[in-house]
């Protein structure tokens, strides 16, 4: 049984503590970056905070953003590099999930440029004499897609093209991370199920918004089944032209028989810890 301190409790009453302040030494403002968009922010629908909007301001990476790239959680649900993307972000209001796949690889090229610096080193095993070698890569210089300029955009960032065989005028969108997720989903679900392939069919179904200003659903999933070949491969071979992206495949030279491969720096988890 503890003893009471009488002393204590028969005192006058004690003037409660004055809390300490800080000196302000250790206060200072988190350094920032702004980051060019591939996009040029042309996509990007009126009312979207990026609408036309070229370059995002982004937050130096902290212990914040490395807690967040080793949660466990975060990384057996997928969603580590975009929850660490939405920490980084200065304007909030962007939704990380409509962010366009170009633009979210160049916030995480800058982001880990910023924690890390410039040059990442990977290692590469040559597939012609077994080397293994350094390849290092300078984020800060890797080449930028941008849309093309004879692009024909609308207000609401599709753009329009003219089919060779049947005429007629499509609109198509590009595919936002949200939409990208949801047709890679679908992708693994029909191979789980061993269903048939449907590739190209189902991208087009989501990156077509209109044939000839029909809207209608039904009909355009119709028009799209029954789609001649050579419009199909025109809308696709456009998509890929128009979807502006950070160029990241790297010419590799292995040091011993000087094998030239092309290989793409991977974003996964491990590109933000350095060797």
């Amino acid at each position: 049984m503890s003893k009471r301190n009488n002393g204590a409790r028969t005192a006058a009453p004690q003037a409660p503590p004055t809390p300490q302040r800080s000196s302000g030494a250790l206060n200072f403002t988190r350094p920032t970056e702004f980051v060019e968009l591939p996009t040029r922010g042309k996509f990007y629908p009126e009312g979207h905070p990026l609408h036309l909007i070229k370059e995002v301001e982004i937050n130096y990476m902290s212990a914040r953003e490395e807690d967040i790239l080793t949660s466990q959680a975060l990384i057996t649900r997928g969603v580590a590099l975009d929850r660490m993307i939405g920490s980084v972000l200065v304007d909030k209001d962007i939704d990380v999930d409509t962010l366009y796949p170009g633009d979210k690889n160049a916030i995480l090229v800058a982001a880990r440029a910023t924690g890390y610096g410039p040059e990442y080193v990977s290692k590469v095993k040559c597939g012609s004499c077994g080397t293994v070698h350094d390849h290092v890569v300078d984020l800060a210089n890797l080449p930028v897609k941008e849309p093309p300029e004879d692009i024909n955009l609308t207000t609401a960032g599709t753009f329009t093209i003219l089919l060779p065989v049947t005429g007629f005028t499509v609109e198509v969108r590009l595919l936002d991370s949200r939409q990208q997720k949801y047709l890679e989903n679908l992708r693994d679900t029909n191979k789980k199920n061993n269903l048939p392939e449907r590739n190209r069919t189902d991208l087009l179904k989501m990156v077509i918004v209109s044939v000839n200003s029909v809207r209608d659903r039904m009909e355009l999933e119709s028009f799209i089944d029954n789609m001649p070949a050579q419009d199909s491969r025109t809308v696709k071979k456009a998509y890929d032209r128009a979807s502006p992206s950070l160029l990241m495949e790297q010419r590799v030279e292995c040091p011993n028989c000087q094998t030239v491969v092309v290989r793409e720096v991977p974003l996964g988890i491990d590109f933000f810890w350095p060797s």
